[in-house]
């Protein structure tokens, strides 16, 4: 190594050693906020939950292979390997979809997802050796550890009051983009927060409107002063005779010199459906998820076949994309260099007519030699492939057109 190379390389240590050192910023871990999160969105507001569920459950159903890259760079699926089986069953207590499952789930809620390979207990093998489990760890128990040289020294995992340490190499983290944050993904429900709190206050409201007769609250006046006792009186009328939502619409019975007066919003003044539906257009619009498939739009046959595709191809599809560059970038490498892990968006039936319409596009461009049109529906080449093949009916016309006009044609038949 000369001289330049050295500097340049010390230079390059320098500035990601100053970048590195910075401390975390306040608050950009998940430990107090995924609760929140998780609560407040996923298990209280139906669309959260409806869009993540959607996502989630989508991206677990796609099958997956395994292919061999030889020697001249084609792929070779492979049908039995280790990798497949722990990729089948990851571990005791979970299979494929429920692991995947819950990576999508934990990486739509809180921005992050991780993923923790059980193999050997040597820490320096765990590049190297194949793992027998693989576990979807929670977000908010996860805290990274920054490193000034290597970007990240390792993983904590707290839970129970008890701290694990986790090697790098022994957690994948997956995350979304955030652009203030070096270390933690940004989650959606925090972009959709505002969303969300309006669609939860809408929901609280409403069931304290039923609980309250299905009115505004209002009060009774009096035009003189009651005593504590008739005070309490009323008060305890009020609850057990008026409120809930047994007593819906009961007349109310008042006394000499007592009126009700309202004073509250009635839900049209206050446009309640019409937010309602707004805010929930907002947090569909927020995960990319057709409100033709959580009940927002009015669903039919055609519509929702084409919501359902559009979900595959602008969700679904980016989502395993990104798994499937982690697991090969993280997980291959220790069962074999040759191996490729990607999954099988030709078994997808939402996209299947999309499928039917690339075959048919390319049997019918006859401009295109074979191994072109093999390339074009996912196939690799063959020899003696560039050429082009025209059908006969196509040859004869070609030859019938270069060949010069004949004068003993058949004179023209007169009806």
């Amino acid at each position: 190594m000369n001289i330049t190379d050295w500097f340049q390389r010390k230079v390059s240590a320098t500035t990601r050693a100053l970048t590195l050192l910075m401390p975390l910023r306040p608050g950009s871990g998940l430990r107090g906020s995924y609760e929140s999160l998780a609560r407040e969105g996923y298990m209280q507001n139906s669309v959260v939950h409806a869009c993540v569920k959607e996502i989630a459950e989508a991206a677990a159903g796609v099958p997956w292979s395994l292919y061999q890259r030889k020697a001249d760079g084609d792929l070779e699926e492979v049908s039995a390997h280790p990798l497949l089986k722990l990729f089948d069953r990851p571990n005791p207590f979970q299979g494929k979809f429920e692991l995947i499952e819950r990576c999508v789930a934990h990486l739509y809620l809180s921005g992050n997802a991780y993923v923790e390979a059980v193999g050997p207990e040597s820490r320096a093998a765990h590049a190297k050796t194949p793992p027998t489990e693989l576990y979807a760890l929670r977000p908010d128990r996860i805290t990274i550890l920054p490193d000034p040289t290597r970007f990240i020294r390792g993983y904590e995992y707290t839970v129970g009051g008890q701290t694990v340490r986790f090697a790098p190499e022994q957690v994948l983290h997956l995350k979304l983009f955030h652009p203030l944050d070096d270390w933690y993904g940004l989650s959606p429900v925090q972009v959709a927060a505002l969303s969300v709190d309006k669609m939860n206050a809408s929901d609280k409201w409403n069931a304290a409107l039923l609980q309250n007769s299905a009115v505004p609250s209002g009060a009774l006046v009096s035009k003189k002063r009651l005593t504590d006792e008739q005070y309490t009186r009323l008060k305890d009328e009020m609850r057990d005779q008026v409120q809930g939502i047994a007593n819906a619409r009961t007349p109310l019975l008042l006394e000499e010199d007592i009126e009700w007066k309202e004073i509250g919003l009635s839900p049209r003044d206050m446009d309640w459906i019409d937010g309602l539906r707004f805010s929930a257009l907002q947090i569909a619009q927020i995960y990319n998820v057709p409100p033709e498939l959580i009940g927002l739009q009015p669903a039919t046959y055609s519509n929702r076949r084409e919501a359902r595709k559009a979900l595959y191809t602008e969700v679904v599809l980016p989502v395993l994309a990104r798994l499937r560059d982690a697991f090969n970038n993280w997980l291959l490498p220790r069962f074999g260099e040759t191996l490729f892990l990607d999954y099988d968006a030709d078994r997808i039936e939402a996209l299947s007519e999309d499928r039917d319409s690339l075959w048919r596009r390319a049997v019918q461009s006859h401009f295109l030699t074979l191994n072109e049109k093999r390339e074009m529906v996912g196939y690799d080449a063959v020899p003696d492939g560039n050429r082009v093949f025209l059908p006969q009916n196509l040859a004869a016309l070609d030859d019938t057109a270069k060949s010069p006009p004949s004068d003993d044609r058949d004179p023209p038949t007169v009806h």
